[in-house]
């Protein structure tokens, strides 16, 4: 309690200049809105670039958990293909109703583990290519609020004196 009003206080005495509250002028305000704006977007800007940055070095950390668990087991990966394509699934039989209706047999232990590891592969590279996208935006973006907030602080600066 006894901080708060310290601070209170020098706030106070800052503020003030022989009792009379300081005055800040429009374009004064504007600027600090901008530094403020600016500030927001870099800060939330940081975040996401570790974030992607994650994903650059390890992205099967970042993959999204239903691609994981559809690539952990031939399995999974087969009720996967199945289920994406309107396919009907019987035993290890499966029938397209809407293509040529003929049964497809599923392929052999090997031939679906490769499948699903370059199917993996291919999710691995989507998922990284994302992550330099993503990171050029958000480089470009920290650029042009490091830009805005450091020309709108020195006029805030220049107005003080």
């Amino acid at each position: 309690m006894i901080v708060w009003r310290r601070i209170c206080f020098q706030y106070r005495n800052n503020r003030c200049k022989k009792g009379k509250p300081v005055k800040k002028t429009a374009i004064e305000v504007y600027a600090l809105l901008v530094c403020l704006g600016a500030m927001t977007c870099l800060s939330v800007n940081i975040g996401l670039v570790l974030h992607d940055t994650v994903s650059l070095v390890k992205p099967s950390l970042t993959i999204s958990t239903y691609q994981y668990n559809n690539h952990q087991n031939n399995d999974n990966y087969w009720q996967h293909q199945v289920g994406q394509s309107n396919i009907i699934q019987l035993n290890d039989l499966a029938l397209n109703p809407k293509k040529d209706k003929k049964f497809v047999k599923r392929p052999t232990k090997n031939e679906l583990t490769q499948q699903r590891l370059d199917s993996y592969q291919s999710v691995i590279e989507a998922e990284r290519r994302s992550a330099i996208r993503d990171l050029i935006f958000e480089f470009i973006v920290i650029l042009v609020s490091s830009i805005l907030f450091f020309t709108h602080w020195r006029f805030v600066l220049h107005e003080k004196k």
